[in-house]
C-alpha cells in the first residue's frame, strides 16, 4: 500500500546493493592481504633451470627448476609482491657454501646443511632467515633498497639452487613445512659455534707457534742468525764448497 504523502515514489538505492559493495571492498582488502609478505626471491636472482641459470622474473609456470634434493621440479605457480623497502644482508664469499659475495633481503630463507645442522639439531638440512645469521662467518647488514619480490612454488615445498651455489627457498616460509625453519633462538646457534670455532681455530694457531719456537731452541737453530744470501755470490760460485 502507497504511503499517502510526496515523498512515496521518491528514488532510493537498495540495501542489498551497498552490502554488494562493502562484500567486493572486503574480498579486494583479503586479497590484498593474501599476497606474501616475506620470504621469495629478488627479480635478478639467478635459479638453476633444466636449461642453464635464469633470473626469476623470468620463469613462468611450467619451466622445470633444479631443487636440493628432488631433481628438476615443475614450476607451479608465480607469484609477485610489490616493491617496498627491504632490509638488506651482505653474504661474503663461502659464508653459506656460495662462491660469489651476494646481497639478498634480511627476511630470505636459506638452507644450512652438513656437519653444522646435524650437529646442533640432529637434521640433515635446516632452514633459517637471514636476518638471524648476522655476525655468521662475516655475514652483516648491508644499505635497504625499495625491492620487489617473486615468490616461486611447486607442487611441494623445495629448495632451490641459486646463484653463487646458495641453497633458498623461493617460497613464503612456512612454520610447518617440510624443511625446519629455525626460531631467531635457535639460529643464533649457529653464530655462537661459528664464533667457538674461530676461538679454538686462534688458540691453536698460537699453540702451534709456540712449539715452533720451543723446537728452533732445542736445536739451536735460533742460535746464530742465517748468513745473507746474494744471488751474484752464487753466480760467482763463492759458496762452492
Amino acid at each position: 500500500m502507497l504511503l499517502d504523502h510526496t515523498t512515496a515514489f521518491t528514488d532510493y538505492q537498495p540495501v542489498d546493493l551497498l552490502l554488494d559493495l562493502r562484500l567486493h571492498d572486503a574480498e579486494d582488502q583479503a586479497a590484498a592481504r593474501s599476497r606474501p609478505q616475506q620470504g621469495g626471491v629478488l627479480p635478478g636472482t639467478l635459479i638453476e633451470t633444466e636449461c642453464g641459470f635464469k633470473q626469476a622474473r623470468a620463469l613462468r609456470p611450467g619451466d622445470m627448476v633444479q631443487t636440493f634434493d628432488g631433481g628438476q621440479r615443475e614450476v607451479v605457480t608465480i607469484r609477485h609482491s610489490v616493491p617496498r623497502l627491504t632490509a638488506m644482508v651482505h653474504v661474503p664469499v663461502g659464508a653459506l657454501g656460495n662462491d660469489a659475495a651476494l646481497e639478498l633481503p634480511s627476511d630470505a630463507v636459506v638452507a644450512v646443511s652438513g656437519d653444522l645442522a646435524l650437529d646442533l639439531f640432529d637434521l640433515p638440512v635446516v632452514t633459517v632467515k637471514l636476518v638471524a645469521l648476522i655476525g655468521h662467518n662475516g655475514i652483516s647488514t648491508a644499505l635497504p633498497q625499495r625491492l620487489a619480490r617473486i615468490h616461486i612454488g611447486c607442487a611441494e615445498e623445495e629448495l632451490l639452487w641459486t646463484e653463487g651455489g646458495l641453497v633458498l627457498n623461493a617460497g613464503e616460509p612456512e612454520d610447518d613445512g617440510f624443511y625446519s625453519l629455525l626460531s631467531f633462538t635457535e639460529a643464533r646457534q649457529i653464530v655462537a659455534a661459528g664464533r667457538e670455532d674461530h676461538s679454538a681455530c686462534e688458540i691453536a694457531v698460537e699453540v702451534t707457534s709456540d712449539e715452533d719456537g720451543d723446537d728452533a731452541a732445542f736445536l739451536g737453530l735460533d742460535a746464530a742468525p742465517l748468513p745473507a744470501f746474494d744471488p751474484i755470490d752464487l753466480l760467482f760460485g763463492r759458496y762452492a764448497a
